[in-house]
C-alpha cells in the first residue's frame, strides 16, 4: 500500500487510468475526495462494490424496475452527486475554474443517465432544472467570486450566455461598451458602486430602456428604495439562491 500525504485541495494523479483524486476536506475523522475518471473507469465504495455491476446499476435484475432497486440507485446517484459538489466547490475555493466548468459537465452528465436508466425502467422524472427553451444573454454582477463563478457554471449549464462583472461599475462599463445583454442579475451589496446606485444609472441610460434587472441579496427590497417593475427592479431573488426559482423567474421575464 502506497501511503501518501496530501493537503486540502493537492492531487493524487493516477495517469494509467487517466484518473485524478483530490482531498476537499477533512473534518471529524472523515475525509471527503474527489475522483475524476474516464466512463471506462468505474469508481465505487467498498461497502457497495460486491452488490452492483456498472455504476449506479443494482445487481440482479439491474434495470431498476423494483421499488428498492430504484431507491438503491437514487442513493448511489445522490453520494456520486454529493462528492462531485465537494469537489466543484473546493475547485472553486482554490481558483481552479477551467477545473470547476469540467467537473460541473460531468455532474450534468451524470444527471442525465440517471434519468434514462429511470425512464428505461418505466419511470418519468422530469429533468432537475431544465435548461431555458430560448436562448438568452446575462450580466452577472457579485463581487464574491466563488459565488460568482459557481452561478455562471450553472448559468451556462442552463444554456445562458453570462458575461462577468466583479462590482457596479464594472457592469455599467460593460453597458457603455458592449453589447447589451437581456437581463442583470445583480448583487446589491457592492464595492465602488452598490446596487442600488447602479440601477438608478442604468434606469437613466435610453440606451438600457426595457433591460430586465434581478436584484440577487440578502437583505429586504425596503432597504433600498427602489421602484419595483421597468422604473427599477424587476425581480428580486433572495439569497441563498435556489437556483430553480432564478431558471423559473428568466422564463417568465424573458420568454419570447
Amino acid at each position: 500500500m502506497l501511503v501518501l500525504t496530501r493537503r486540502t485541495s493537492q492531487t493524487v494523479v493516477l495517469p494509467t487510468l487517466d484518473t485524478t483524486i483530490q482531498v476537499v476536506s477533512v473534518k471529524r475523522g472523515a475525509v471527503r475526495l474527489g475522483i475524476k475518471a474516464p466512463p471506462h473507469v468505474t469508481v465505487l465504495r467498498e461497502e457497495v462494490q460486491g452488490r452492483t455491476t456498472e455504476p449506479g446499476l443494482p445487481r440482479g435484475r439491474g434495470d431498476g424496475s423494483s421499488p428498492r432497486e430504484r431507491k438503491r440507485l437514487l442513493q448511489d446517484r445522490l453520494n456520486d452527486a454529493g462528492t462531485g459538489l465537494a469537489l466543484l466547490t473546493g475547485q472553486l475555493q482554490a481558483g481552479m475554474i477551467q477545473e470547476a466548468q469540467a467537473t460541473a459537465a460531468k455532474l450534468r452528465e451524470d444527471f442525465q443517465s440517471a434519468q434514462e436508466q429511470l425512464e428505461a425502467a418505466g419511470e418519468k422524472p422530469r429533468p432537475c432544472l431544465p435548461p431555458l427553451p430560448f436562448k438568452a444573454k446575462a450580466l452577472l454582477v457579485e463581487d464574491n467570486a466563488n459565488e460568482r463563478e459557481l452561478l455562471a457554471i450553472f448559468l451556462r449549464m442552463a444554456g445562458v450566455d453570462v458575461d462577468t462583472a466583479g462590482d457596479g461599475a464594472d457592469a455599467l462599463d460593460y453597458l457603455r461598451h458592449r453589447q447589451r445583454p437581456d437581463v442583470v442579475l445583480l448583487d446589491m451589496v457592492l464595492p465602488r458602486c452598490d446596487g442600488a446606485t447602479t440601477v438608478r444609472e442604468i434606469r437613466r441610460d435610453p440606451a438600457c430602456a426595457g433591460l430586465k434587472i434581478f436584484a440577487v441579496t440578502g437583505r429586504s427590497p425596503d432597504d433600498f428604495d427602489l421602484a419595483r417593475g421597468p422604473a427599477g427592479v424587476d425581480r428580486w431573488l433572495q439569497k441563498p439562491l435556489d437556483p430553480g426559482l432564478l431558471l423559473h423567474s428568466l422564463n417568465q421575464e424573458l420568454a419570447p
